[in-house]
């Protein structure tokens, strides 16, 4: 009963309407599923079983400083793009697809940020992604507790899931919040 109701606060937290939360953000080569190899002209890729979508505007190839970008581009701008040999790359809901029109070689590195499902816990030895998994605790409380009227711990855990919105809207202490434009260009330039 507990890990089905950890599990529902997992839920509620990972779908908190308007919020990515940064611990979401992962790299293609922490996943455990996924293709992460390039084959010999093979144009599509499967994607990890937790992809949610891309948090890249281009995806690489290659390893060190020989790596190849390929630009992302949305799928339904396919079509626009068809007729050309460019290093471009889309992804469907499962996998990720490559301009058929290049070459790809064999044994490069295909490497991507995404922004992947949360794990749900099954045993005691799990841990949460969450930045205050106290929440998920007092979530889980607050259901058991529902039946006699005590909302004390709904209470608790609605501050904890608002404090973990306010940490994760917050940047790292002596970052700048500017954009650096090396370049000079944009308006008034």
């Amino acid at each position: 009963m507990w890990t089905d109701l950890l599990n529902i606060a997992i839920n509620i937290w990972e779908n908190e309407e308007g919020i990515h939360w940064k611990k979401l953000f992962v790299e293609l080569a922490d996943a455990a599923t996924g293709d992460k190899t390039t084959a010999a002209s093979d144009y599509s890729y499967a994607l990890p079983s937790d992809f949610r979508f891309p948090n890249s505007a281009y995806v690489w190839t290659g390893s060190g400083t020989d790596k190849t970008p390929y630009k992302v581009i949305n799928i339904e701008d396919k079509q626009l793009y068809e007729n050309n040999s460019e290093n471009w790359c889309y992804f469907t809901p499962t996998t990720l697809e490559f301009n058929p029109n290049c070459t790809i070689d064999a044994g490069y590195t295909i490497s991507y940020n995404y922004y992947k499902k949360a794990s749900a816990v099954s045993s005691g030895s799990d841990t949460f992604e969450m930045t205050d998994p106290m929440f998920a605790v007092y979530y889980a409380l607050s259901e058991l507790k529902k039946e006699e009227g005590d909302t004390s711990a709904l209470t608790i855990a609605t501050q904890k899931l608002e404090a973990m919105k306010t940490e994760n809207e917050t940047g790292a202490k002596f970052q700048d919040n500017t954009v650096d434009n090396p370049t000079n260009e944009g308006f008034g330039t």
